[in-house]
């Protein structure tokens, strides 16, 4: 067994062009001229979390079966029922990749496995492999807590998800990503495999083996137990699952002492946050446009608008940015936020924070209208509601003149999954979360790889080259723009800033159209290349960046690297491990004209032992460690944030 660095190079596609004779081929001449590799490929791994195992793999010497195109219901049924010559792995377009049909082969015993050909042709009007109400076995409603608006008893967040991220495939399933490659399964099937008016063909016939196999099984404990058994009685321990982990980033207007812990003498504190990571039912092809990009990028850009103002007009509380990463998956960063608040082990203590305001999914989908999600639970005491009601104030206030406007659901209305949700676990904390929907997520595309640039309308004219992409002032840069100038004076007033000051603040279009260029369109361009220092940047075009709105995985919380940054990384195929230069970081403050605002970065690692409930997600990963970097990683001050 290898470890998670190793998982790119177990994860093969071979594409067998021969008849299935069994037989073992020594020669790898001969090998050469009977397989077909297929590197631009991404798996469905597999996850567990501390009761249930989720995702996919393949049996441990891989999965082969005979080729067929689903391109129809009647192909459907040839490979569930009538086909002679199972198993079958299955090629399916877009179009066929729902629940219906993945359930329906889930059940099959005919099936070896799964290749989704990554295609926008046909592409359904919504996809989400999320469930209908993210996170609900850890957000803050509970039998204890609003148990009327539990379960998204009251508002169903994400009623297009339909939870194929949460089954439990038995085989393997990719995502091809590469057209040549994709014409090059279909001759095969076409030349062997094809029905020829409805008969069936005879040997040889094409078939395709999938390599994804992880040893971790059953949920966290389990694979946890196994881990310490091989590495007490073992002479060579090997590491069976590895925790999802990597770190929050966090900075604020005024320094603190971060060598101090516990509560801050004199210090009142706003934080604004944002998530950092998505995800979507294939590992690392996660892009996250609407669901998380959009809201990094208006923080970081209020962030930049906020700065000068901050300094020749400080407000009197400071303003505490914190970027969350895990929240995916049972909200891990802020949870540990909280959780070292709690202990005396960061910076500040809860007792320090004023106030809390989240930018959520703000791509503004449907007109120019924003909406200022609270919580009705809290609000019921008196102080919470008043400070509550003075923020939306505040940021209407704020909104005046600009092209968006801002509004909030009805009282009842309870919060959408956010991370403000795991402070209001801890106590009653006034707090907003700002989002482009009302009710119901208006991102048809939430959790899944179709949620990208396109998704967010980050689109240019024909014809420009990529230096006057990076530049070009998109509809979307432009409403984020808008956005960010709302949430920097907001955050402003709420800081105690007078109001003659807003007209000073004001978001700057460029940097939010190169954030967008560069996290959704092109990470190796020049601007970013800019920013890295010159022993990686010398590296020429041949090294590309990787800037993936990703969790990262970790070798375990005691192992994790203390420092991070935005790594190149060269390519290779999958059967080759990703070569990474660790240099020094890329700084907020290079980034942003911060250069006296200290970054600092914050562990988003599980919980300390005992701290496990049900449904609380310590997710590992299986065998191996994937091979991306997390976009906070271009955040990070510091060097190895994301473990790759």
């Amino acid at each position: 067994m290898r470890k998670m660095e190793d998982l790119i190079s177990i994860i093969r596609v071979k594409l067998l062009i021969t008849a299935l004779l069994y037989t073992c081929v020594c020669s790898s001449s001969v090998e050469q001229k009977i397989y077909v590799e297929l590197n631009e490929t991404v798996p469905c791994v597999r996850l567990l979390n501390a009761t249930h195992q989720i995702g996919c793999q393949s049996s441990m010497s891989g999965d082969t079966g005979v080729l067929h195109v689903l391109e129809t219901q009647s192909d459907l049924d040839w490979i569930l029922s009538s086909g002679p010559h199972p198993p079958y792995m299955v090629i399916m377009e877009t179009a066929f990749f729902n629940r219906s049909v993945m359930m329906r082969m889930k059940n099959s015993s005919r099936v070896s496995g799964v290749a989704v050909i990554v295609s926008k042709t046909g592409l359904a009007q919504n996809f989400s492999p999320h469930t209908t109400c993210p996170n609900q076995n850890t957000d803050v409603y509970s039998e204890s807590y609003g148990s009327e608006l539990a379960n998204c008893n009251v508002t169903v967040w994400n009623p297009l998800g339909n939870g194929l991220s949460y089954e439990d495939f038995s085989f393997p399933v990719f995502a091809l990503k590469d057209e040549n490659q994709t014409q090059v399964i279909r001759k095969c099937y076409e030349d062997h495999n094809q029905r020829v008016n409805g008969s069936a063909p005879h040997y040889p016939l094409c078939a395709m083996q999938l390599f994804s196999h992880m040893h971790a099984v059953t949920d966290t404990v389990t694979c946890m137990r196994r881990t310490d058994l091989q590495n007490r009685f073992s002479i060579n321990p090997e590491v069976l699952c590895d925790p999802l982990s990597d770190f929050n980033v966090w900075t604020s207007t005024r320094p603190l002492n971060s060598s101090a812990k516990g509560h801050a003498a004199n210090e009142s504190v706003v934080i604004a946050a944002a998530r950092l990571d998505g995800r979507s039912f294939f590992w690392e092809q996660a892009p996250a446009a609407e669901g998380t990009v959009s809201g990094i990028i208006t923080l970081l850009a209020a962030i930049q608008a906020l700065y000068p103002v901050t300094q020749e007009a400080p407000p009197p509380r400071n303003i505490f940015f914190t970027f969350f990463q895990g929240e995916a998956f049972d909200y891990i960063g802020s949870s540990k936020m909280v959780y070292d608040m709690e202990k005396n082990d960061f910076v500040i203590d809860l007792k320090n924070v004023h106030s809390i305001l989240e930018i959520g999914q703000v791509g503004l989908h449907s007109g120019r209208s924003l909406w200022m999600h609270s919580d009705p639970v809290s609000r019921k005491n008196d102080s919470v509601n008043e400070a509550v009601s003075e923020m939306m104030n505040r940021m209407e206030s704020a909104a005046a003149g600009l092209s968006v406007s801002v509004g909030h659901p009805s009282f009842s209305q309870p919060l959408p999954p956010s991370s403000l949700q795991r402070f209001l676990r801890a106590g009653p904390i006034p707090g907003l979360v700002l989002a482009d929907h009302q009710k119901s997520f208006s991102n048809r595309y939430y959790e899944s790889m179709y949620d990208d640039a396109e998704n967010l309308n980050v689109t240019y004219p024909p014809g420009l080259t990529p230096d006057e992409q990076l530049v070009y002032e998109t509809d979307a840069a432009k409403s984020l723009a808008e956005v960010a100038t709302l949430v920097a004076r907001s955050l402003y007033l709420q800081a105690g800033g007078e109001n003659n000051s807003l007209s000073n603040i004001t978001a700057d279009p460029k940097t939010v159209a190169q954030l967008l260029y560069g996290f959704l369109v092109q990470k190796n361009n020049s601007w970013f290349r800019s920013l890295l220092p010159p022993e990686v940047s010398k590296k020429g075009v041949n090294s590309i960046l990787i800037v993936l709105v990703f969790l990262g995985v970790g070798s375990g919380v005691g192992q994790q690297h203390r420092r991070a940054v935005l790594r190149p990384s060269v390519r290779a195929s999958l059967r080759s491990r990703l070569s990474c230069l660790r240099a020094s970081g890329v700084r907020l403050s290079k980034l942003f004209h911060m250069d006296r605002v200290p970054l600092e970065e914050h562990p988003s690692a599980h919980l300390s032992g005992g701290q496990q409930r049900t449904g609380d997600v310590n997710t590992r990963g299986g065998r191996g460690r994937a091979a991306a970097v997390s976009a906070g990683d271009l955040l990070h001050q510091l060097e190895g944030g994301a473990s790759v």
